[in-house]
């Protein structure tokens, strides 16, 4: 079976690495939000020309730190995506706030031209989400928030490492929130996640809320918080990911490269990409996606099919929803599963398209 993410084989390439991280963390005896920790976060730094990087137990509670560093509520409401995983409402719903749905555009993101017809008085943020690896309409989200003084958070679990215009992801918004997991482009197995800012007193703040209202033991209490402390062998990951980011996104591109000129080549509908992208999820847009991971299972390829359900009942959202099959684009498929996978993908296409 030629699989979606290749863990086995990622983690192969660093395991010796990581293996001796693991023995110097035992050393430490500091298992959360040490030695490794901090190394992640400057790296971070580095990367995203952010002023704080804070690393977080995983994205979801990223965002949840993200509406209660704002102290968003039940008097307010959120623009958000309407077409994406649960994570993306939730955090919206957890504060009591009031969730307001996006509809996507045909590439499956944020249509940024209706948003501001989504405003009202009681809204107080706006979650910039790229779907897919590409980096939402930052320009419009940004003028949005400006012009009605909004809180701009972005969800870049999904665009990280992606820009638009050459204006790079991680660098947009008042507060990135962002993730690592086995399927994103900085990978970790598991779940971690990480908060990015250039203001002091967020930092400041987030650094209270992560740790449920003081960032140290013997620190006095500032406010209620969560658990959302980092774990040291999950930045020992990370850290290990970023030593090859740079060699995989480049396998990732090239194959996504030769999968669009071979299924444009053999009249197979793409989910349209911007071409600044990371490669992050590569969907094919069959009529009916469910059917269509069936028969590509059946060809050795497995598939996933994300995002099953829309938000609130839009036509885009529902036709993503319906659709959207992304298929294996990991870094460590080799030329010869990449075909496979273009020929399995042409097969069930014929039976499966529109």
């Amino acid at each position: 079976m030629i699989k979606c993410f290749n863990l086995e084989r990622r983690f192969d390439q660093f395991k010796d690495q990581y293996f001796e991280y693991i023995q110097d963390i035992t050393k430490r005896e500091t298992v959360n939000n040490g030695h490794y920790t901090n190394l992640v976060e400057r790296r971070l730094q580095e990367i995203s020309g952010r002023k704080f990087v804070l690393l977080t137990n995983n994205g979801s509670n990223s965002l949840l730190l993200s509406m209660m560093v704002y102290n968003i509520g039940s008097a307010d409401e959120v623009i958000i995506t309407n077409y994406s995983c649960p994570a993306s409402e939730t955090y919206v719903k957890t504060v009591g706030a009031t969730p307001v749905y996006c509809e996507v555009d045909k590439t499956g993101n944020m249509d940024a031209s209706l948003i501001e017809g989504l405003i009202t008085k009681n809204t107080k943020a706006i979650v910039g989400t790229g779907m897919y690896g590409d980096m939402h309409d930052h320009a419009t989200i940004h003028e949005l928030c400006k012009k009605y003084n909004l809180h701009y958070i972005n969800d870049a679990a999904q665009s990280q490492l992606s820009t638009r215009d050459g204006v790079p992801s991680l660098s947009t918004g008042d507060i990135v929130c962002t993730s690592f997991a086995e399927n994103k482009p900085i990978p970790a197995i598991g779940t971690h996640g990480a908060l990015f800012t250039d203001s002091n007193e967020i930092y400041y703040n987030l650094l209270h809320l992560r740790k449920h209202g003081k960032p140290f033991r013997k620190a006095p209490y500032t406010a209620y918080g969560i658990n959302g402390v980092p774990e040291e062998d999950k930045a020992a990951q990370i850290l290990c990911s970023l030593d090859y980011i740079d060699e995989w996104q480049a396998r990732r591109h090239k194959i996504a490269e030769y999968y669009d000129k071979e299924f444009k080549r053999k009249g197979v509908t793409v989910r349209k990409h911007h071409n600044e992208w990371n490669t992050h999820k590569y969907a094919i847009m069959f009529h009916e996606k469910f059917d269509a991971q069936k028969q590509l299972e059946a060809q050795g390829v497995s598939s996933e099919a994300h995002y099953p359900d829309a938000f609130s009942n839009l036509p885009m959202s529902n036709k993503f929803a319906i659709q959207s099959l992304s298929i294996p684009i990991n870094a460590h498929l080799t030329d010869a599963e990449v075909e496979h996978v273009v020929k399995a993908v042409e097969k069930v296409w014929k039976n499966n398209s529109i």
